[in-house]
Order: structure tokens, then sequence, then C-alpha cells
């Protein structure tokens, strides 16, 4: 099944959090506003979607972009769909899934790899919640 495809299963809880709660969840994390992110999400047969989540001016933009020329963010993350979905499903917790070396983070601001896990792993706890 592709990637797109299994995007679906998820895609209406998230659209209903981007819509009711971002707010909130901006405020919880007041530094997200200075940090962006490429999420990169492939499946088994190379197939590759990703999308850009930052600001642009004060709003809240998330699209999707070309997986092999992204725009510029600080953190870049990429995951198999599978591990995606159990991490928003809350099967799967963000940092065991970065620990078995099942997420790729990649720092492109000069600050640590751990930094970015740290700040992203909260989000994604916060995300999984909201999503319940």
């Amino acid at each position: 099944m592709s990637v797109r495809l299994k995007l679906l299963s998820i895609l209406p809880k998230l659209m209903a959090v981007g819509l009711r709660r971002f707010n909130s969840l901006l405020n919880e994390f007041p530094e997200a506003r200075t940090r962006s992110m490429v999420l990169r999400l492939y499946d088994a047969a190379g197939n590759q979607v990703a999308f850009w989540l930052g600001f642009e001016g004060d709003r809240p933009v998330v699209k999707e972009v070309d997986p092999r020329n992204p725009p510029f963010a600080t953190t870049e993350v990429s995951m198999h769909i599978d591990v995606f979905l159990k991490i928003l499903k809350g099967r799967l917790d963000f940092r065991a899934a970065y620990l078995y070396d099942l997420i790729d983070i990649k720092s492109n601001d000069g600050l640590p790899s751990t930094y970015h896990i740290l700040l992203w792993s909260a989000f994604w706890d916060r995300l999984v919640e909201l999503l319940r």
C-alpha cells in the first residue's frame, strides 16, 4: 500500500487537531515559532512524501514539499510510514523509535541532534494525547 493511502488512516484526526487545537498546541511549545521540520515518510518500495512544518511570519504552515529537494528546515525527520502511524496511534514511543534506529533525525541549525530529539519528542507526546 502506498504512503499516501496509509496516511489516509490518520489524516482526518490530524486535520481535526489542526483545526481545533493547533493554537493551544503552539502555546504549549512557544519555541516552535523558531523551529521548522521537514518530515519525510517512506515505504518499503521507496515511495516518499515530505511535509514542511514551520512558520511564515506569525502563521503556522504545513505543506507538502518535494522529498528530493525540500526547503530549509532546522530539523529533518525521516521514518517509515508504518513507524509514523504507530507513533501517532500511541503504539510506539518517539524516543524508543529513535533509539531503535527507526527514525533518522538531522540537525540543520548547528544544534546537537539530541536537542531536536528532546524538543520534538515532547511535541509528539502531546500530539498523541490530542489524537486519542
